[in-house]
């Protein structure tokens, strides 16, 4: 080891003794250091404005909702849920609103994309109607599953069913699904097995299904389950009466063991 300088404390067998190196001042890698540092804080202070003047931006705030797929809802009902106007569109978090959205009954689905600078795109899947219910003086479209989807002032083309219950209908609630199974498979099965065409379709919690033909009784029905029975029933208790000369009001033929006529 190389001596910068030594002293000696004594006899010549002793071993020298070394002073320390003086300090070295800072070596030529720490302005490369310092330079980096200073850039860093450079960009990240210029990114930090930037990032508050694209917040804070008139240029990037939604302006226009624009809907695809909507025949059921209004666009402004899915831009009033949708909640997103005059927001940032840094901030619309998408899925929260596909979540908001999918809370309106007559939507199955729904997905929000934001489009740069100042748009909010919706694709919307709605339920199908299937019928229209009238309860308390209402119409209302449902949709297979007995979904109350929204409510209806415009004549449709779909079978309708009135409700003669004092229970309401809310919508986004459910109607009697085993009733529209009744009355679809009616309409297909009466004309043909039993020469009734419906006119007018009741329906009681108490009373089922009851059918309304021109010039015929009024005709109960019961569970879906058991249509041809009940409609071979109603076509024996027909003839009988036809025989008999009997013009009855009613015809149930909800229960095997005691259909009636009266």
């Amino acid at each position: 080891m190389s001596l910068a300088r030594s002293r000696f404390t004594g006899g010549s067998d002793r071993e020298p003794v070394p002073f320390p190196e003086p300090s070295r001042p800072p070596g030529s890698s720490f302005v490369p250091w310092l330079v980096t540092k200073l850039l860093a804080l450079i960009l990240l202070f210029g990114a930090s404005g930037l990032l508050y003047h694209v917040a804070a931006s008139d240029g990037f705030r939604i302006e226009r909702v624009v809907v695809v797929g909507s025949q059921l809802v209004s666009s402004a009902e899915i831009e009033r849920t949708a909640a997103v106007a005059g927001l940032n569109i840094f901030w619309v978090r998408e899925e929260e609103v596909g979540h908001r959205l999918q809370a309106i009954a007559a939507i199955q689905s729904a997905r929000a994309r934001t489009v740069l600078p100042d748009r909010l795109e919706v694709r919307i899947v709605e339920r199908a109607p299937v019928a229209v219910w009238q309860n308390g003086g209402m119409s209302y479209l449902v949709d297979a599953e007995g979904r109350v989807l929204q409510t209806t002032d415009k004549a449709v083309a779909l079978p309708t069913i009135r409700d003669v219950g004092s229970q309401p209908v809310q919508i986004g609630g459910s109607v009697d699904r085993a009733a529209l199974t009744t009355m679809f498979r009616l309409q297909q099965l009466l004309p043909r097995v039993a020469g009734v065409t419906p006119r007018e379709l009741e329906y009681g919690m108490d009373t089922g299904l009851t059918v309304i033909a021109d010039g015929g009784p009024r005709v109960r029905f019961g569970s879906p389950d058991d249509l041809e029975w009940q409609i071979g029933t109603l076509v024996a208790i027909r003839r009988e009466l036809d025989r008999q000369g009997q013009r009855p009001e009613l015809i149930d033929v909800r229960f095997r063991d005691r259909p009636y006529a009266r």
